[in-house]
């Protein structure tokens, strides 16, 4: 029997092209691809037709009469990609198993009491449109980013704490934030500056944890900020921080704008988090936008910003020259 539910077969044609969610596959890897899956997920089961792949490119991952877990074909395309043909299977079939130990781990959490979990809550910045009803725990940072509150599963993965199991806790939102907070500061963080008397900083952590470090901003930048910190999160493993520092101002934003978008786009979709150039300041996270001059354009470039952020910003600007007689 086959330990994988069969898919809905995609309303694609034999031979069809390469798909674009595996558009580094030439069109034999591609039909050699459809091959590995048809024989992983039907187990040699050959009395129906085959699967045909390409206009979909997510199953669910289960056994028979079980609701199963989402699985995105292109992740195990990029897993094999590298590596022989021979070698394909093993790779596959290693990747799912780890898929349904991942959701067996993630069960056995949700059904934990607080005190048997307290050393895996974390908080977590995700894209607010990504926060849903399974997030019981939830708090808005921008218009753009938001923090949840997780269970860690293994290294950089994570799971919503759910509605259900914090009411089970029968304890207060703050008392968990507080815990997740206190864990967040006992992960090892790696510092790496360019020297300056105002150094630009690198932050590095646990994989798909480094981000979460913005909650902890100022406690990391280790001294005075009164006009508030320049940060950039583009994506899961990328944070970046800075103490604003009077006239160079102007030119930090233009130049950071330009790099937190760059590699925001250079970015995995599903790791993207912001564009924009953020400022923290007495506790509050602000996203700041950057238009810039058009090339060769006389129209200035345009900031914009709270009232509060744009008083800093112009009060480093000089002032305007006098009108002429």
């Amino acid at each position: 029997m086959p330990l994988f539910r069969r898919a809905k077969k995609a309303a694609v044609p034999a031979g069809s092209p390469v798909p674009p969610w595996c558009s580094g596959f030439t069109p034999a890897d591609w039909q050699a691809f459809q091959d590995l899956l048809n024989d992983v997920f039907l187990d040699g089961n050959t009395s129906g037709p085959p699967m045909r792949f390409g206009a979909e490119r997510h199953l669910r991952l289960g056994a028979e009469n079980e609701p199963g877990i989402p699985l995105d074909l292109a992740e195990i395309a990029a897993i094999v990609r590298p590596l022989d043909r021979k070698d394909w299977r093993a790779a596959t079939v290693a990747h799912l198993t780890r898929q349904l130990e991942i959701r067996d781990r993630r069960e056995a959490l949700h059904r934990a009491g607080l005190e048997e979990v307290r050393h895996l809550v974390l908080p977590r910045v995700v894209p607010a449109d990504t926060v849903g009803e399974e997030h019981a725990l939830t708090t808005p940072l921008t218009t753009e980013l938001s923090a949840v509150v997780v269970l860690r599963i293994d290294a950089g993965l994570s799971a919503a704490v759910p509605p259900g199991q914090f009411r089970s806790w029968g304890v207060t939102e703050n008392e968990v934030w507080a815990a997740a907070l206190d864990n967040l500061r006992g992960e090892p963080v790696r510092l790496d500056t360019d020297g300056k008397a105002n150094p630009m900083m690198c932050v590095e952590g646990e994989a798909g944890f480094t981000c979460t470090h913005l909650l902890r901003a100022a406690e990391i930048l280790g001294r005075p900020a009164p006009l508030g910190i320049l940060a950039m999160i583009p994506h899961e493993e990328s944070f970046y921080l800075q103490a604003v520092h009077g006239p160079d101002l102007h030119s930090q934003l233009v130049g950071y704008s330009s790099v937190v978008r760059d590699n925001w786009e250079k970015a995995p979709a599903e790791q993207r988090l912001s564009p924009k150039v953020l400022w923290i300041h007495e506790g509050e996270i602000e996203a700041v936008g950057v238009e810039p001059a058009p090339p060769g354009s006389d129209r200035p470039g345009v900031i914009r910003g709270s009232e509060r952020f744009l008083g800093i910003l112009a009060s480093f600007r000089p002032p305007d020259p006098e009108p002429g007689p």
